[in-house]
């Protein structure tokens, strides 16, 4: 029976970093929290006591419980999953808990059912129980626990838990601080496209933190989450295409990917648009964005 390993929803822990003007001009020190619960149902959005819930089908087809879960007939899909006890039965049901569907919404019984499926191998029960003991929701708040969970869904290939324990490992976050391992699984998830992890690959090199300080490669790694649409990796970008640094310096080609990013709504790219329209005003945006040292 096929499984659910689509990886499409994380919990992104805020890494405390410094701010770096020519890297982050708009990040400034913000703290990143996105709480998600992943699951594998129909393409339905769902937001529910601050978490967002994306339900995503792919590779469930065959599970018996899905029939009577197309029909909104829950009980009936309940009874199936858990008559199945297998890893995506038990899975299933932690999900359906989790957001109340047949049942009374119950992050306890979430975690008893996700704590089953990752006791069987299943990589997304594993990733969320992770993010219940990272949000202390139905257990006890417990970041070691956490780390445990995200390390056996990453060694799965899981993309999100590899992302998590990255950033885990940056922050020294229910684990030893350590740059080399932060290194290594941001590359395993850029290498299966996340984007986060490009730009966060991306910093390090720019930076030279846990690694030879490579403009170039920085560049390389923005380029690839800019071009999957990452408003952030665009400002990164631009912002080097104008100072020509680990690219030659091109206006044409940073002013291309500030658009981008403010045509997704970036107030700071636009921001540095309207200086660079302005001729008097290129060096302050030259001078604002420049690293500190």
């Amino acid at each position: 029976m096929p499984s659910c390993l689509n990886p499409g929803l994380l919990k992104v822990i805020s890494w405390n970093r410094r701010s770096d003007p020519v890297t982050m001009p708009h990040m400034n020190g913000r703290r990143t929290s996105e709480k998600r619960i992943q699951n594998c149902f129909p393409h339905i959005t769902i937001m529910w006591g601050g978490l967002a819930v994306i339900l995503l089908f792919s590779g469930c087809s065959e599970h018996p419980g899905l029939t009577a879960y197309r029909q909104r007939d829950y009980s009936a899909s309940l009874r199936e999953f858990r008559a199945a006890n297998d890893p995506l039965g038990s899975f299933a049901v932690g999900v359906m808990h989790y957001k109340g569907e047949g049942v009374t919404p119950d992050p306890q019984q979430a975690a008893v059912w996700f704590r089953r499926a990752a006791a069987m191998g299943h990589a997304g029960a594993q990733y969320n129980l992770g993010l219940l003991y990272l949000n202390g929701e139905g257990v006890p708040r417990d970041h070691q626990e956490a780390f445990r969970c995200f390390r056996q869904a990453a060694g799965q290939g899981h993309v999100n838990a590899q992302l998590n324990l990255a950033l885990m490992y940056a922050q020294g976050d229910g684990v030893a601080k350590d740059l080399q391992e932060t290194l290594r699984w941001f590359h395993l998830a850029a290498d299966q496209g996340s984007h986060k992890a490009q730009v966060h690959l991306g910093e390090m090199f720019f930076r030279g933190e846990g690694v030879r300080k490579d403009r170039g490669e920085a560049a390389r790694w923005f380029l690839m989450a800019a071009t999957q649409g990452s408003a952030e990796a665009q400002i990164y970008l631009g912002m080097m295409y104008l100072r020509g640094q680990g690219v030659k310096k091109d206006r044409g080609e940073a002013e291309a990917w500030l658009r981008k990013a403010a045509a997704q709504g970036s107030g700071r790219a636009q921001q540095y648009l309207d200086q660079m329209s302005a001729p008097s005003k290129q060096e302050q945006v030259l001078s604002s964005s420049k690293e500190g040292h």
